[in-house]
């Protein structure tokens, strides 16, 4: 049993190669979009807002593949106002990502992913909400290091009867560290 688990995890290890393409290694990224926040069961008349983020992340190719793989930590240093004295101000978050890269310029992604946020006003004084995260996005590559991109990502923040979905749309500027 030991032997076998041993070899498995010894192929498993040798199918992740480090490429020197394009989308992977370390990269820091800097994104500025649009979000949306819906609080559910309650019509607060929310309106469309202005959202950054800073990410950082580290992406794999899987062997002699076109899957790319890798896991992404950001946060959106926020203060921004959902409705009336609700605002939102913070959302961090831990994703796993994966793409598929077309050729060595243009990369199709998902994510999922755990969120923290910290929600202030709308009857409470200070609520510490998790929630799921999941998106979709695209990526090109100007350079081997520099990257740009467009991302859909919708946050789900769940405690006791309050839930609270977030729909942003970023655009994204990164560069990879060779």
């Amino acid at each position: 049993m030991k032997k076998t688990l041993l070899t498995v995890l010894l192929a498993t290890a040798s199918a992740i190669t480090f490429a020197d393409g394009s989308f992977t290694g370390a990269g820091l990224e800097v994104g500025a979009g649009a979000t949306k926040s819906d609080v559910r069961n309650v019509n607060l008349n929310e309106k469309t807002k202005g959202d950054v983020a800073v990410r950082g992340s580290y992406n794999t190719q899987f062997g002699q593949t076109n899957w790319i793989g890798g896991v992404e930590a950001g946060v959106k240093p926020l203060n921004r106002k959902i409705a009336g004295n609700a605002k939102q101000k913070v959302d961090a978050n831990v994703s796993y990502v994966q793409g598929y890269s077309f050729n060595d310029d243009v990369m199709a992604y998902g994510k999922v992913g755990y969120h923290y946020g910290r929600f202030e006003g709308g009857g409470r004084s200070r609520t510490n909400m998790n929630g799921l995260g999941y998106g979709v996005g695209a990526k090109y590559a100007v350079t081997p290091n520099v990257e740009v991109g467009a991302e859909w990502e919708q946050t789900r923040y769940k405690k006791d009867n309050l839930k609270i979905h977030n729909n942003s749309y970023m655009a994204t500027v990164g560069y990879r560290f060779k």
